[in-house]
């Protein structure tokens, strides 16, 4: 009788055991699906602000638990900047978002639209000021090859661009490179590239320097690499230097 009535005792026991683990767990979870966002932290972005993400997304007041990382992440990239986004989240009402966003590269005065890396075209604001401006009609084919070019210029050079023109080199009226741009800098010179050597902008600062050392201080003029050629021609711009592009017969 005494063996029952311990084995009874002990049942009861882990019973009450078991329910009060099992209360435990109802309170721990309903302290997670109720804690309140108290902490968004927000990485990456440069022309999305984060109080317009924060109230985009409404997050304010809401548990951590109730919107999955799967929900904030197909919002965000509904955005036309966004390009790609991570989400971190803890117990504790913190949300880490990184974002990768698709950069702005110069605005078109013909469509009066932004163009991005992406190649998607969204409306000018405030946030875009300092973009170069493409102030001329580029042929289709031509403009989508110079949009995936450019889009391999170094931001930092490419914020010391004003405007970009199309600018097809000619010889007595024919044209030799249909793929020529002029960009005017905002340090007031110009230089002339086309999509072929477009990777030569990213050195525009260290060939400036090269022709600062060579004439001095404040020289400003044109600068052509349009060529194949590892020489970089510089003039004052009185007269416009056109470099053939190799294997090409200008006496046709």
């Amino acid at each position: 009788m005494k063996k029952n009535k311990k084995k009874k005792k002990l049942k009861f026991s882990g019973l009450i055991l078991i329910i009060f683990f099992g209360f435990l767990v109802f309170l721990f979870g309903y302290y997670l699906w109720t804690t309140p966002v108290k902490e968004i932290n927000i990485t990456g972005n440069n022309y999305l602000k984060d109080n317009y993400l924060i109230t985009y997304l409404d997050l304010n007041g809401k548990s951590v638990l109730s919107m999955s990382r799967h929900q904030i992440k197909k919002k965000l990239l509904a955005l036309d900047l966004v390009n790609s986004v991570k989400i971190h989240k803890n117990y504790f009402g913190k949300i880490t978002i990184e974002i990768e966003e698709d950069t702005p590269l110069f605005y078109n005065l013909n469509t009066q639209k932004v163009i991005l890396t992406n190649n998607k075209e969204v409306d000018y604001n405030e946030d875009f000021l300092g973009l170069p401006v493409l102030i001329n009609v580029v042929p289709e084919d031509i403009y989508q090859e110079f949009i995936n070019k450019i889009s391999t210029i170094d931001k930092n050079v490419l914020s010391l661009v004003s405007e970009i023109q199309y600018s097809p080199s000619k010889i007595n009226e024919k044209i030799i490179d249909d793929k020529r741009f002029l960009f005017r800098m905002n340090d007031g010179n110009i230089v002339y590239i086309n999509t072929i050597n477009i990777e030569k902008f990213n050195n525009y600062l260290e060939i400036y320097e090269v022709i600062i050392n060579k004439n001095g201080d404040g020289v400003k003029g044109c600068l052509y690499l349009d060529s194949n050629s590892d020489n970089n021609h510089f003039n004052n711009c009185e007269e416009e230097v056109v470099i053939p592009p190799e294997g090409s017969d200008t006496n046709e």
